[in-house]
């Protein structure tokens, strides 16, 4: 019996008991670290996901979304653990270069060895962990690939 049912009856009586249900507010997410990020982005790059605007979107969905981010981090331990690159790469390609305060200088979020003041994004090094980073134009758009510039 609702309880607006229940005062039109006139009201509860002894018998009867009528409790009214308050909504909790919804406790806050918990914050996507950067593992948890750099896990999906592996993610992305492994099944070449590249578009800019697609990637902000799976990020925003995993920040906000718990079942989402749940589902993502899952399809990101398909993602081989370690993919061997037989050539020096520079670390800022890389997606777990992240830039701090300093317009060159970062960490490695796979915890690779580093100065301790961090890595230069020009610093060429043969990396077991290194996951290639979408290519970006001036614009922020995804640069065309080379069927998209013949025509």
């Amino acid at each position: 019996m609702t309880l607006s049912a229940l005062i039109k009856k006139g009201g509860p009586t002894d018998r009867m008991a009528a409790t009214v249900a308050v909504a909790e507010p919804p406790k806050p997410l918990p914050e996507l670290t950067s593992e948890e990020e750099s896990n999906i982005r592996a993610w992305l790059a492994h099944i070449e996901e590249t578009d800019p605007a697609i990637i902000a979107e799976v990020l925003d969905k995993c920040r906000n979304d718990l079942e989402a981010r749940r589902y993502f981090l899952k399809r990101s331990e398909e993602v081989p653990e370690s993919t061997r690159v037989n050539r020096s790469v520079y670390c800022g390609e890389c997606i777990h270069f992240e830039r701090i305060d300093h317009p060159h200088l970062g960490h490695c979020a796979k915890g690779e060895p580093e100065a301790i003041a961090g890595l230069w994004g020009t610093d060429r090094r043969y990396c077991e962990r290194f996951l290639p980073r979408p290519q970006q134009t001036q614009h922020d758009q995804p640069r065309p690939t080379k069927a998209e510039t013949k025509r």
